[in-house]
């Protein structure tokens, strides 16, 4: 389905819904009959400026071909404040249309895009080579549209059509970003394009760029990245990062570099054990407030760590499966041992202090 969703800036009045003025040589009735025909035309756009907000891009296509008021509404900048393309097909094309009604945009949400369908006659290494980056023209054309109202970005789940190259993009168009979420599985955030992105939008205070699992880059995304980030951005309240290839040592060195985060999520780290917890705790997250562990193998000891350590900290949620600790999950052994686990991690969200904080969620687990 999909969906978008906006947010009136602008009350609806003259500024945009006046008509051009009357010709000089009309009589006086005839002037009279246009000035009414005016007031209606206003309350017209008035209520349709009220309407318009809250349909889905499809919907505002087709009422813009109902008459020349519908168009002028739906076709109004103020009208695509707020932009959300989901669980869809899309061309490069259809978003460099889009974009010509984006100037006043302010959050672009992309998510689960889906480039062409293959055809007859290509190979399938052929169809995901002419893919690749697609859509990234109209993207730009949107980013460029946007520019600096551009405040926050989404692109999730929109493998091959489009790449990190788009966060390279952000970073020469929309300078003041404020928040920012990328998750791709087929091109994960790689170090080149956080430089640039660091140079570019020194404003991010939340930055989601945890790679989408299952990833088929594991390693772009690590600790030199971390790295960057902490360098780029020391001053971020909201972090979601994560993979294979973040260590400790680069998460150590981010925390110390970002003091002030006040949400820190971890997906798919390799280990999180009693001496990694206490490493970072040492390094910072004297500000933290809420900490997400997702597919994250964590040791009940490290979680009691993060809860003594950090005076801040109000929320722990846990989410975690068999396969994030066993390489073979469903042996007997595996299914036992993660049973134990489970139980430890149940036991804590009972223990004083804690049962107010602490979530678990088991996926394929009774």
């Amino acid at each position: 389905m999909r969906r978008l969703v906006f947010a009136r800036t602008h009350s609806p009045g003259s500024g945009f819904l006046s008509e051009t003025p009357s010709s000089p040589r009309s009589t006086p009735s005839r002037r009279r009959g246009d000035r009414q025909l005016g007031a209606d035309t206003l309350r017209l756009r008035a209520g349709l400026f009220c309407v318009f907000p809250y349909l889905d891009v499809c919907s505002l296509l087709h009422v813009a071909e109902v008459c020349s008021d519908w168009r002028f509404v739906a076709r109004h900048p103020a009208v695509w404040t707020r932009l959300r393309l989901e669980n869809a097909r899309v061309s490069a094309e259809f978003l460099t249309t889009l974009s010509q009604w984006c100037t006043q945009t302010q959050s672009v949400v992309l998510n689960n895009l889906k480039p062409r369908s293959r055809r007859a006659n290509e190979t399938r290494e052929d169809y995901h080579k002419n893919t690749r980056g697609s859509v990234e023209s109209g993207v730009e054309a949107l980013l460029r549209s946007a520019g600096g109202s551009l405040l926050h970005l989404s692109v999730s789940q929109c493998p091959h059509i489009l790449t990190d190259r788009t966060l390279w993009l952000a970073s020469c168009y929309c300078r003041n970003l404020q928040t920012l979420t990328y998750r791709s599985s087929s091109d994960p955030l790689g170090q080149e394009v956080l430089w640039a992105l660091g140079a570019g939008c020194r404003n991010i205070s939340s930055l989601q760029v945890a790679p989408a699992h299952p990833c088929q880059q594991p390693t772009r995304f690590g600790n030199r990245c971390l790295q960057t980030i902490g360098r780029c951005w020391p001053h971020l309240r909201s972090l979601s990062v994560g993979g294979v290839g973040c260590g400790t040592q680069g998460l150590v060195a981010l925390v110390r570099s970002c003091a002030h985060l006040q949400v820190l999520e971890l997906e798919r780290i390799t280990d999180l054990g009693l001496q990694v917890a206490t490493e970072l705790c040492n390094a910072g997250l004297k500000s933290l407030e809420t900490l997400i562990l997702t597919h994250t193998p964590v040791s009940g000891q490290a979680i009691l760590h993060f809860h003594s350590v950090c005076d801040n900290i109000r929320a722990i949620t846990v989410e975690v499966a068999v396969s994030d600790y066993f390489e073979e999950p469903d042996t007997q052994e595996a299914q036992q041992l993660f049973g134990e686990i489970v139980t430890t991690l149940k036991v804590l969200q009972k223990r004083p202090g804690l049962s107010d904080v602490l979530q678990v969620k088991v996926e394929g687990f009774c």
